[in-house]
């Protein structure tokens, strides 16, 4: 059941969002772990079975942990969490099993991770199961993220913040859910049905084929990502909970460091604070800090996935990353519009070409397309996805992001337009749902 599937829009949301508000305020955190248990036992009992296994685990952990302090036992939990992700996600793919991958195991195994780390570092204090059911299961964020803190939460539940229904909660959250949803249907799918066309048939594509399949990946996987992103923080809304910006137009960044400070920001914070900075970061001299950035970006790629394709796309990302603090600790850039505009092209450029990496099946695929894009082999152009393309392109640098328009940071009720704008949205959203079935979100896959 996706956020953009009929069965979710018209029968779980508008159920579980009713009975949520009309219960009194003691009930509600305990509906809302019913229904996110609901949510995730519609995609697999056996892996909801999976999931619960380790939330237990992790919780008996967490009271070893709260008790004595002891490293040892933090250092078992972590362990402990690895198992499943490696087994599920890397020993059954190299030993060519076919079996699915447990939703969002990757996800909820890095939350619960960071939140072991968090509770030996005595940054967080434990309240109770409930709430850590609640913590790890809150179906808005559970199956792609953002990656949340306990605090983030749990503080929230303990202030009450859903004690009644606000109406600029409920406004802003629906438009940008709409705004979301739009994203994902009426352009990230579409993209990808020409990066899907490119990619799987690099035998008969010529150099313009193959930029504007690129490009038009690159676009999808950033308008998918940015609808998954705005519908959790739509759907968090109307629950009357803030979670976190995941995602705030990466593609206007001006350098590379920029843009992993915007593109799934909670797992940069992650990979930094619970990889980088442990392994040394930079206090520990400039040879320590490269090989620490450079392992760290490696880890992030093979969290993405299995084969050499996302450790070389990880590892390319560090070595631009250090090339970048490198260039900024020993040249003084003087900044202006024409240089702004430049770094932010050639960004978005490395990213793309990158991505390269990500969407091939294998190393060997993606050779064959880089030979493709600088292969001279001119072809006609395709004007309807030239158009596509360029509508894409105008809305990552020239419009507001989801998060500028609702002014996430400080709520207020919207004028009379903005409902317009999301009754418009969702309605072509829903045209286009009546004759192209829902697919999937791309990172639903890690």
């Amino acid at each position: 059941m996706f956020f953009n599937s009929y069965q979710f829009l018209f029968i779980f949301l508008p159920i579980v969002f009713s009975i949520f508000w009309l219960l009194d305020r003691s009930y509600r955190v305990g509906f809302l772990i019913f229904s996110s248990i609901i949510f995730y036992a519609i995609w697999s009992w056996t892996h909801l079975l999976l999931l619960l296994s380790m939330i237990v685990i992790n919780f008996l952990f967490a009271k070893k942990i709260e008790n004595s302090f002891n490293k040892n036992w933090l250092i078992i939990a972590i362990v402990v969490n690895l198992l499943p992700l490696f087994y599920f996600k890397y020993s059954l793919s190299l030993l060519n099993n076919n079996s699915i991958l447990p939703l969002a195991i990757s996800f909820y195994t890095f939350q619960q991770i960071a939140f072991l780390v968090d509770l030996y570092r005595k940054k967080i204090i434990l309240d109770g199961f409930i709430k850590y059911l609640f913590f790890v299961l809150f179906f808005p964020q559970l199956v792609a993220g953002p990656i949340v803190h306990y605090n983030q939460l749990v503080s929230q539940i303990n202030n009450y913040s859903f004690s009644k229904l606000e109406i600029k909660f409920l406004q802003n959250g629906i438009l940008i859910f709409s705004i979301g949803v739009f994203k994902k249907i009426a352009l990230a799918d579409s993209l990808f049905v020409i990066s899907n066309s490119t990619f799987s048939h690099i035998d008969s594509i010529d150099m313009i084929d193959s930029w504007f399949g690129l490009i038009a990946y690159s676009l999808g996987i950033y308008f998918d990502f940015s609808a998954y992103s705005d519908m959790a923080i739509g759907l968090g809304l109307m629950f009357g909970i803030t979670l976190p910006i995941n995602f705030n137009s990466p593609y206007k960044a001006s350098n590379i460091i920029d843009f992993w400070r915007k593109w799934h920001i909670t797992l940069s914070d992650f990979l930094k604070n619970y990889i980088y900075i442990p392994l040394g970061g930079n206090r520990n001299g400039q040879y320590r800090e490269v090989a620490s950035l450079l392992l760290t970006m490696s880890i992030g790629g093979v969290w993405h996935g299995v084969g050499w394709n996302f450790l070389l796309w990880g590892f390319a990302h560090g070595v631009l990353l250090v090339i970048t603090h490198i260039v900024f600790k020993y040249y003084n850039m003087k900044e202006s519009r024409y240089i702004s505009i430049f770094s932010t092209f050639i960004t978005f450029l490395a990213v793309t070409l990158l991505w390269v990496l990500f969407r091939a099946d294998s190393i060997t695929s993606a050779w064959q397309y880089y030979n493709i894009l600088f292969s001279f082999n001119f072809g006609s152009v395709d004007i309807k996805i030239l158009i596509e393309i360029s509508i894409g392109l105008f809305i990552i640098w020239f419009m507001p992001n989801s998060i500028e328009i609702i002014s996430y940071s400080n709520l207020k009720s919207l004028k009379w337009y903005y409902g317009l704008l999301g009754g418009v949205l969702v309605f072509i959203s829903l045209k286009i749902m009546a004759v192209v079935p829902a697919h999937s979100f791309v990172y639903f896959n890690f």
